[in-house]
């Protein structure tokens, strides 16, 4: 007679350690036609650093030990920043994802469509693989492990600078200029020095650029708003088919083009 059986093979499991048996079947012998698979480890992952630099002790590469390591961890690792460290200047840099370039796209066709190629091939606009994250290192180490100390990816430059006290005023002013921070001075001090406003100027709509990269607008004398090494400004009155030029025209606030473009796409993002 004949017997159904619907095995068609077996499985066995077991744990090794230094390539003995630990859990399973001590002695366990190979057939042909076996098949072995080794299991990848869900916990394991491939080395993954992240750089420091600038006015920090013990500044380099250092590898992740936490998938929640934060700005604080990766700075006490360092040794902490010197004595002559601008923490309020402090600025990240990222390595962008898959859909952090998309958005970036999206800002350089834009811009595309504006502009024109040809223009955009002359000033060189292109979609890179960083762009800077705006941080307050101050505050991170000030309270570990809240929203400001934020969690690190893969790849992350952390720049420290030394303590700057220029503040730079640019765009619509007659003469753009960088001049001494004095503590308490107002945003008309500034803009006085660099002489007033020029005849398009959007007063209304002026804004600050910190070390770190972020940005805020001024609000009434931005007395408290000014910081060492930050930068003024003023847009001006632009038609709409120049608007994007007129944007390039701020390109010196930033490290790159391609920078400028990181940040419109962090602004525009959903």
């Amino acid at each position: 007679s004949t017997v159904d059986n619907d095995t068609i093979g077996q499985i066995y499991t077991f744990s090794l350690k230094e390539g003995f048996i630990v859990d399973g079947t001590p002695g366990f012998v190979l057939q042909p036609y076996d098949e072995v698979y080794v299991r990848r480890s869900p916990g394991y992952q491939a080395q993954q650093n992240v750089v420091v630099e600038g006015e920090i002790l013990f500044g380099g590469s250092y590898a992740m030990t936490s998938r929640e390591e934060r700005l604080s961890d990766l700075i006490n690792k360092a040794g902490g920043a010197t004595n002559y460290a601008y923490l309020r200047g402090a600025k990240l840099t990222r390595v962008a994802n898959a859909s952090e370039k998309k958005r970036m796209g999206d800002v350089v066709r834009l811009m595309s469509r504006q502009l024109g190629e040809a223009m955009m091939d002359s000033l060189g606009v292109r979609v890179e693989d960083t762009f800077s994250v705006g941080i307050d290192l101050e505050k991170a180490l000030a309270n570990p492990g809240s929203t400001a100390d934020i969690v690190l990816r893969v790849g992350d430059v952390i720049s420290i600078p030394k303590n700057n006290n220029t503040v730079t005023i640019n765009g619509a002013v007659m003469v753009p200029n960088t001049v001494s921070y004095i503590k308490g001075e107002n945003i008309d001090y500034y803009l006085n020095q660099a002489g007033g406003y020029s005849e398009n100027a959007k007063k209304s709509k002026k804004f600050i650029v910190y070390m770190n990269g972020q940005v805020t607008k001024v609000k009434g004398s931005g007395k408290k708003q000014i910081e060492p090494g930050c930068e003024i400004i003023v847009p001006s009155k632009a038609k709409k088919k120049t608007n994007i030029g007129n944007i390039l025209g701020y390109a010196t606030t930033f490290s790159s083009l391609g920078m400028m473009v990181a940040s419109i796409a962090n602004l525009i993002k959903k």
